[in-house]
């Protein structure tokens, strides 16, 4: 799901989203129960989610996507990026096992991150992402620009893969891609909610 009206540049090409992509082996994954979820999720949160700040959409919804899209995760672990100390909101684990493991190197900076899959940022519900925030009192950190903040924490981090998300939109990012923060993947995870599961 891209937008055309987007004048960011994708992650991806067409075709490596038309035809590569089906080669890899998660696309043969059964995630019916996971999408059930995820829409059960969404539908039994959606009246309150526009009055929450960003601690709250974390904790009644972020965290709980990230739970069904099966991550393990470690929160604010320090990152010294442009030379004073940033916490990326997330640190992301394929299973608790890795997660555990990365427990014990947390103030070592570069062991930490080197077993990161993926970093993660979340704002406020339907937060503009691309540019600084409008005053909005449920905002602490208006002078932000949140690709630019996610990219910074790539860079800080050297992970690769980052996630920047505001609930309704979720964006993945790639360190090595040639804008880090104007070219990504997004995903209107409302509008993929409300469309029946493919069979």
């Amino acid at each position: 799901m891209t937008d055309t009206k987007n004048p960011n540049k994708p992650l991806f090409s067409q075709h490596y989203l038309k035809y590569r992509l089906q080669e890899c082996p998660e696309w043969h994954l059964d995630i019916k129960l996971d999408f059930e979820q995820l829409k059960n999720l969404y539908l039994s949160k959606k009246a309150i989610l526009p009055t929450l700040n960003e601690a709250q959409t974390e904790d009644v919804f972020i965290k709980p996507v990230l739970d069904i899209l099966g991550f393990s995760n470690i929160p604010q672990v320090v990152t010294r990026g442009k030379g004073r100390a940033e916490r990326p909101d997330y640190a992301l684990f394929a299973n608790e096992n890795e997660r555990d493991i990365a427990y014990s190197f947390q103030n070592n900076e570069t062991a930490f991150y080197g077993r990161v899959l993926v970093i993660a940022e979340a704002k406020y519900w339907e937060r503009p992402l691309s540019k600084v925030s409008a005053n909005d009192k449920r905002d602490i950190f208006k002078n932000e620009n949140p690709s630019f903040q996610i990219s910074s924490y790539l860079t800080g981090t050297g992970v690769d893969w980052g996630i920047l998300t505001n609930g309704r939109e979720w964006r993945l990012y790639y360190r090595q891609a040639s804008s880090t923060a104007t070219e990504f993947y997004p995903v209107d995870l409302v509008e993929l909610l409300v469309l029946p599961f493919p069979l």
